[in-house]
């Protein structure tokens, strides 16, 4: 019988002192020191001067079309399956010297706050407006895009795939958000 008060009473005593452990404010010093995230990091890396064109961060859309015959006809049918329309934000950095690729893409909106995959690797063409994009799945699986860009603020990359008799295309719009061209231009001035 006593066991049981005794059980009760310390049961009794955790639980108090759990809820007055949730009840005080987690106390955190204040600092003078000025922060900085890191997306103003990035920003800081593409303001420098000798920073490459194609370097900077960019919103991400993409359309996924099915194209098919029908079958004893020559029309082709093409359907619209997913359009995603700045659906991810990523920035575009110069991979270390002596690496096989030239280029890494980091994914800058992961649901860890703390954490940046790599979700890209470009490797540069003739006169770096073509590159070799490798897309990067969570899986582990490698999608190889065939990228081009026709003006410092848009690139566009494409991937087919044959599925039985139809062709699924994977089409993807990076638009650059940071740095714009205008403001590479002050930099240069300087």
């Amino acid at each position: 019988m006593w066991n049981r008060y005794a059980i009760l009473i310390i049961a009794l005593l955790l639980l108090s002192h759990l809820a007055e452990a949730q009840s005080k404010p987690n106390r955190k010093k204040k600092t003078q020191y000025e922060e900085v995230d890191f997306e103003d990091m990035m920003r800081r890396y593409f303001g420098k001067e000798k920073s490459s064109p194609i370097e900077g961060i960019y919103s991400v859309s993409c359309v996924i079309t099915k194209r098919n015959k029908r079958f004893l006809s020559k029309r082709e049918r093409i359907k619209v399956v997913e359009r995603k329309d700045n659906y991810a934000r990523i920035a575009i950095l110069k991979d270390w010297p002596g690496s096989k690729r030239d280029y890494i893409e980091v994914s800058l909106s992961f649901r860890d706050a703390k954490k940046y995959p790599i979700v890209g690797e470009l490797s540069a063409l003739s006169e770096g407006q073509s590159f070799i994009y490798k897309h990067l799945e969570p899986d582990g699986t490698v999608r190889t895009f065939s990228m081009m860009s026709d003006s410092e603020t848009l690139i566009e990359a494409q991937y087919s795939d044959m599925e039985k008799r139809k062709t699924v295309t994977y089409q993807l719009s990076y638009l650059k958000t940071y740095p714009k061209t205008s403001d590479l231009t002050v930099f240069k001035d300087k």
